[in-house]
């Protein structure tokens, strides 16, 4: 009753059932519409109930990190998954990890989640005490597959290696709203988490190793997607020649979720009530029939010193078929694109 069923016969840690919930229907993108963990949105094109953004998923890998890992996971892990199929509110879910090797104090393990009747919710892999260049991840795996885009995409405009010109400020407090992205306090997120641990309150943070509460793992993708305690954005340096695009979509967006993130700490941990710094960069992008994508690295720092505290590769996908007017507006982009010249 402890097997899984996508992977049957794997030597594995298991853990219990939990239902997850979508804290998100109330969250605020602009771009002329809501988010796709809104039911109505989520319906319109074609996902029936609303899915939950993938990386909740992550906090319920918290018991199986610490026994295989132990504590330093949150100074040298690493979690890195691409997602497979959606969960919606409440929906039960079982997160699942390769046993680990006791005698190895740095290694690295596969991780996943399965509906109740085995369809796999997402895969990946995570790690303790190992540096990118290390190890292979499921992120980077994934970034290595990436098919040359055939003309020019139209949500995606700027060249591979491209960075903000601007530090953001980010951070997570217990009391306020983490922002637009994520409305609810640290608190509100405790009180549904589906795995709670003393070491993330601030009642008992004090108990952790390190004396003071530490972010549960789906915190860091809150921490680094943008706007956490701040109303400053990323700020990327404007396209030459984009003017005309600007004006065909006006300020429409298309609807997005994520198709894989990954998170790896370089000195943890990461912890509420502290200051950090972001800066990003475009590492990858493409399409899929259905939507295009984007890859982008966050570097955070601890501001004064400069110290890299983490890194968060995640993958954008933006959905074709939520945004009138693309074919013909992509077909004009095609048209612009330097191979279209040659």
């Amino acid at each position: 009753w402890r097997a899984s069923k996508s992977r049957p016969g794997a030597d594995c840690l298991v853990g219990e059932w939990r239902r997850p919930h979508n804290d998100l229907q109330q969250q605020k993108v602009g771009g002329g519409h809501k988010a796709i963990h809104d039911d109505e949105t989520a319906a319109k094109i074609g996902f029936g109930a609303a899915p939950i953004h993938g990386t909740v998923h992550w906090s319920q890998f918290t018991p199986l990190l610490l026994e295989a890992f132990g504590p330093t996971w949150f100074e040298t892990g690493s979690i890195s998954v691409h997602f497979v199929t959606p969960v919606s509110h409440l929906q039960p879910v079982r997160a699942f990890m390769g046993r680990p090797d006791p005698g190895k104090a740095a290694q690295q393990v596969d991780i996943w989640m399965e509906h109740v009747d085995g369809r796999v919710v997402l895969e990946g892999t995570a790690s303790v005490g190992l540096r990118p260049g290390e190890m292979q991840t499921m992120v980077q795996r994934k970034m290595v597959s990436i098919k040359p885009v055939k003309g020019e995409l139209v949500f995606v405009r700027h060249p591979v290696g491209t960075q903000t010109t601007n530090i953001e400020p980010a951070r997570i407090d217990f009391s306020s709203e983490v922002g637009p992205l994520f409305p609810f306090t640290l608190n509100q997120k405790l009180a549904i988490v589906t795995e709670f641990h003393p070491w993330f309150s601030e009642e008992h943070g004090a108990s952790s190793p390190w004396g003071r509460p530490v972010l549960p793992p789906e915190a860091f993708n809150q921490l680094m997607l943008g706007s956490a305690g701040t109303s400053v954005t990323a700020v990327w340096p404007k396209v030459p020649g984009d003017d005309w695009l600007h004006e065909a979509c006006g300020r429409r967006t298309p609807v997005g979720l994520f198709g894989g993130c990954e998170v790896v700490i370089h000195a943890g941990p990461l912890c509420p009530g502290e200051a950090y710094e972001l800066t990003r960069e475009l590492v990858g992008k493409g399409e899929t029939p259905r939507a295009e994508f984007r890859w982008e690295r966050t570097l955070l720092r601890r501001p004064g010193t400069g110290e890299l505290a983490a890194e968060m590769t995640l993958q954008s996908m933006m959905l074709k078929g939520s945004f009138d007017g693309y074919a013909e507006i992509r077909a004009r982009c095609d048209a612009a694109a330097p191979s279209a010249k040659l």
